[in-house]
């Protein structure tokens, strides 16, 4: 009996040897095939981590508008700051303050109520007569502006006129000229 124990025990483990034999080459081909198909989907779009992409995407999306954002501002920042300067310049005039004050809050009030147009124009677009509205006040806007700037101009070239002729008549030490059409003095004549 204990040569059949014996010779069933060496069968056992014959098998267990053959059996280890198998598993091993299965995990060998398991390994071999998981290498191959790696190989062929690695270039595959369905590899990739599409969640990663679109959080990444979304990151870049959210920066971009950010820095729109903080450009945006910033222009407009120095658009109000660049208004602001030339109407402290303005106001700085002693005789024409007064008419600067009432100028700049019409442009303000002006500006007001074009940019709720706008807004509301954004939000109806289909409000044409509130466009046409906002368009012709700020053409006649502009219209004002550029006749204001004119007349300032024009005083600001008498006003030059007058001084020149004030130092002419100091250099050459004339007479005030006259300021009637027949007062000229008879020795000029």
């Amino acid at each position: 009996m204990t040569k059949k124990f014996i010779q069933r025990d060496r069968i056992k483990e014959q098998m267990k040897k053959e059996e280890a034999k198998l598993k091993q080459q299965k995990k060998i081909e398991a390994r071999k095939k998981q290498s191959k198909w790696e190989q062929k989907l690695s270039s595959s779009p369905f590899t990739v981590n599409l969640v990663a992409d679109s959080e990444r995407l979304e990151e870049e999306h959210n920066v971009r508008l950010d820095e729109e954002y903080r450009r945006r501002k910033m222009v407009e920042h120095r658009s109000e700051g660049a208004k602001q300067d030339i109407i402290l310049r303005a106001l700085q005039e002693e005789s024409d303050l007064e008419a600067l004050r009432r100028e700049k809050r019409a442009i303000m009030e002006e500006e007001y109520r074009l940019k709720a147009l706008l807004d509301l124009e954004k939000t109806n677009s289909h409000a044409k007569a509130d466009r046409m509205a906002a368009v012709r006040a700020e053409k006649m806007r502009h219209s004002t502006k550029a006749e204001y700037k004119r007349l300032q101009n024009l005083d600001a070239i008498n006003d030059l006129r007058g001084r020149e002729r004030d130092l002419l008549v100091m250099k050459h030490a004339l007479e005030e000229p006259p300021t009637g059409t027949f007062g000229v003095p008879d020795e000029r004549c």
